[in-house]
């Protein structure tokens, strides 16, 4: 017999999805796949909801056997679903039980929910469409490691690129709000945030913001992320875009011990995925976002 679990200690429930998400099979695209890191999110990031009180555990004969939690935003009245990951061959059913009791805890502000599975992942996929979810776009996530790197970032010249600095500061967040309308970062909000292990740089010609890249690093897990990267229309096939990639990697791996870099993009973005390839980042994972309206539920 299944029973919920509620309100389970986050060493447990990061112990369990290191353990799931690291296959294709498994995946939930914003998740990770480390159990000190997801730990480490879980007890950090959780702040609208605390993540104890955003997971729930589907326990057999005293096992976990399925997780399935949420991380609220409710400025932008939504919630990342994490998971389900389910480690028994009813996984379907027991997908089930952990989406009607997490329904449940998930708050009446919450009006929309999304989730982000591998496209290997055949459970996932199953449990969205039945759901009602609808899918939003298709998305590639890529990965590099500094050795991969390190002839292109000596061919490439930066001289153009610098941090970005308050002058044009403005003329970043018209033109990231523009560019990413629903995203998980306002241009506000990513500049409020800006500190040693993240930042900005651009290129700017005659007083105009021509590119930018935002780039996070997280030395703790050696890891890096370039989170956002746009190149103006009117500046593209300029070389404008190379550069701004070259800088924001030089940056992250200026740090000893991040040797890897992650990035997402959609999968219909070909320019792009071009461009990163040619610079050595290979395709690890191919997912797709979907979304479900949950306003007035029962």
């Amino acid at each position: 017999m299944t029973t919920m679990k509620h309100f389970p200690e986050l060493s447990v429930v990061a112990d369990f999805i290191a353990q799931m998400n690291s296959l294709q099979e498994n995946h939930i695209g914003y998740c990770g796949n480390k159990a000190d890191e997801i730990l480490s999110t879980l007890e950090e990031d959780f702040t609208d909801v605390p993540a104890r009180d955003a997971f729930v555990l589907a326990m057999e004969n005293n096992k976990v056997v399925g997780v399935c939690g949420f991380d609220a935003d409710f400025e932008r009245r939504s919630a990342e679903i994490w998971g389900p990951f389910v480690d028994k061959g009813s996984a379907f059913q027991v997908s089930n039980l952990l989406w009607k009791a997490l329904n449940k805890k998930i708050p009446n502000v919450i009006q929309t929910v999304s989730l982000f599975p591998d496209n290997h992942n055949k459970m996932a996929l199953n449990f969205a469409t039945a759901l009602g979810f609808s899918s939003v776009s298709e998305h590639a996530i890529l990965t590099c490691t500094k050795r991969s790197l390190k002839g292109y970032l000596k061919k490439m010249s930066d001289d153009n690129v610098s941090r970005l600095s308050e002058s044009h500061y403005n003329s970043f967040v018209k033109l990231h709000d523009q560019i990413f309308p629903d995203t998980y970062l306002s241009g506000k909000e990513m500049l409020e945030g800006l500190d040693e292990e993240a930042t900005v740089f651009g290129v700017v010609n005659n007083g105009n913001l021509l590119g930018y890249v935002y780039a996070e690093a997280d030395p703790n897990f050696g890891e890096g992320s370039i989170e956002f990267f746009v190149v103006d229309a009117l500046a593209q096939g300029k070389g404008v875009g190379s550069a701004l990639l070259a800088k924001g990697l030089q940056w992250l791996f200026s740090f000893p011990s991040v040797n890897e870099t992650t990035l997402c993009v959609r999968s219909d973005n070909l320019k792009a995925i071009h461009l990163y390839k040619k610079v050595g980042f290979q395709v690890y994972h191919e997912l797709t976002l979907f979304e479900k309206n949950i306003d007035g539920r029962t």
